[in-house]
């Protein structure tokens, strides 16, 4: 299996948790637990170069808690979908890449 390098993607991330933490943010809220998911995608996409299997985990982990927990037109939804889009287009990028 190819390895993917994910460091930009995480980069991509630690942008968007910059940016929900510029607030304060209460223990237990929805914030507080979408943070500690974007936090274990920045932990194992750390390395750069990853099998995408390894990211893929994380990343269902999100949408899970996205579905559950987050208002589809709320700001924390536009982030999730934003960091899902950010991680398919990397996928995507690097499979046409593959045949080319």
């Amino acid at each position: 299996m190819r390895k993917i390098y994910f460091g930009d993607f995480r980069q991509y991330v630690l942008e968007h948790m910059k940016e929900i933490q510029k607030e304060d943010i209460e223990s237990y809220t929805t914030e507080w637990f979408l943070i500690r998911y974007l936090k274990k995608i920045t932990k194992i996409t750390a390395d750069g170069n990853l099998e995408y299997t390894r990211v893929e985990g994380s990343m269902r982990s999100l949408v899970r808690f996205y579905v559950d927990n987050v208002e589809e037109k709320s700001e924390l939804g536009d982030r999730c979908k934003k960091i899902y889009n950010e991680y398919r287009a990397l996928l995507r990028k690097k499979q046409s890449s593959k045949y080319s």
